[in-house]
């Protein structure tokens, strides 16, 4: 709200598990958990680096230009499951 009418937008990404990543090599793979974790996700699958990077690009594009204030939760849907359980 203070920033805005200077057009700064304020953004978030959250991330869901990001496979390759030093976090689900200790929570899920060397748990023996890295299918478990898999199968919470609505997709089935790890993200990929891409798959946050592809957020943070349109996030600082003009095409989220009129976005501000929010979280995008890039998930691959984990949360999804959580609200379904």
């Amino acid at each position: 709200v203070e920033w805005g009418p200077h057009n700064i937008r304020v953004n978030t990404i959250s991330p869901g598990p990001i496979a390759d990543t030093e976090g689900v090599r200790r929570l899920y793979i060397a748990n023996g958990h890295g299918d478990a974790a898999r199968h919470r996700t609505a997709l089935g699958r790890f993200g990929q680096t891409a798959d946050i990077a592809n957020a943070a690009v349109y996030l600082a594009s003009d095409l989220s230009s009129y976005v501000t204030g929010d979280n995008l939760i890039v998930d691959g849907g984990r949360w999804l499951k959580y609200a379904e359980s």
